[in-house]
């Protein structure tokens, strides 16, 4: 399981919005991929979601845990805190 966090500046410059993915990958395969792909029950539900509901429909099939994504969150927090310093 892999969870990728990305800063989203605002058009303002006033704020950083947090964009989380969840990717999986079974023992198997060699890439990760979104946790529900063309062939899952809810792809065509996700489709029709904005995009902050996608996201989180796609971390709750994920299997991976809330805390896991706070700390995430909490580690690109302090290392952006480190690049605004520079």
């Amino acid at each position: 399981m892999k969870v990728k966090v990305e800063g989203v500046l605002a058009d303002d410059l006033s704020k950083v919005s947090l964009q989380v993915d969840v990717l999986i990958k079974d023992p198997k395969e060699e890439e990760f991929r979104p946790p529900i792909g063309l062939t899952h029950p809810k792809y065509w539900k996700l489709k029709n979601l904005e995009p902050e509901k996608a996201s989180a429909l796609q971390i709750q099939y994920s299997g991976v845990h809330r805390k896991q994504i706070r700390k995430t969150i909490r580690e690109f927090d302090k290392l952006h805190a480190l690049e605004v310093q520079d």
